[in-house]
């Protein structure tokens, strides 16, 4: 490379750095401007919201001066369209009562639903009690009359009269044996007295006693001339 072509490339890039920093140079101007002219634009902006803002302000003041001119006129003559007269500490404290009072009114709703409900699961459950209480009442009627049929046996001595009600004893005595009781019939056939007949009786316990006794009183015959009549019922228990 000779001395005249490196003076070429010299000045070449010269040139192109200059021009480069030329450009540069008007880019920032442009964009200095530009800004400026937003700031501009923006305080133009802002100076003509606060003036209708202000504006705005006036209209309300004017606005407000009216309504209270015309409040001040409308005590004397009310018409419709009036602004709500302002409200009493009294009245204050009895809509807040009256508040209250409607919201307990709620509670009491409420709780009063919580309260039918639990009678609700009340009756259910004395329902299904119940239910059960049946079934055993039936289960302890079929024992009953188990130990009717199969463990006690009756006879009874009475002239000429015949048996119209002789309920059979239900006991639960463990042990057995026979009960003689003795009766005394009116003429209508109703038993009025009872006794324990010890001498023809094979067992005097109170269990069994007892329940002779019991029965022997519910028994009924038939009509007879006699009004009072001697005679007997024989309860043959059979041991469990």
């Amino acid at each position: 490379m000779n001395r005249n072509q490196l003076s070429f490339i010299i000045t070449f890039f010269s040139l192109s750095i200059m021009v480069l920093l030329l450009f540069n140079l008007h880019l920032n101007a442009e964009e200095q401007d530009e800004y400026v002219i937003e700031m501009s634009l923006a305080d133009e902006e802002l100076q003509e919201l606060l003036e209708q803002e202000e504006k705005l302000a006036e209209e309300m003041d004017n606005l407000n001066l009216e309504k209270t001119n015309q409040a001040m006129n409308e005590t004397a003559k009310p018409s419709f369209g009036a602004p709500e007269p302002l409200k009493t500490l009294q009245e204050l404290l009895e809509e807040k009562q009256l508040n209250a009072n409607e919201n307990s009114e709620e509670d009491f709703l409420q709780d009063d639903e919580a309260y039918r409900a639990s009678l609700k699961e009340l009756a259910k459950i004395r329902e299904e009690r119940r239910q059960q209480l049946g079934e055993k009442e039936a289960e302890k009627k079929e024992y009953s009359e188990n130990l009717i049929n199969k463990r006690t046996r009756i006879t009874y001595s009475l002239l000429d009269r015949s048996s119209l009600d002789l309920p059979p004893p239900i006991y639960t005595c463990l042990e057995g044996g026979r009960v003689v009781i003795n009766i005394k019939v009116d003429q209508y056939g109703y038993v009025t007295e009872v006794d324990f007949n010890a001498t023809s009786s094979t067992t005097d316990n109170g269990c069994l006693v007892e329940n002779a006794l019991k029965y022997a009183a519910q028994a009924r015959f038939t009509e007879g001339s006699k009004q009072i009549q001697l005679g007997t019922i024989t309860y043959l228990f059979q041991g469990k």
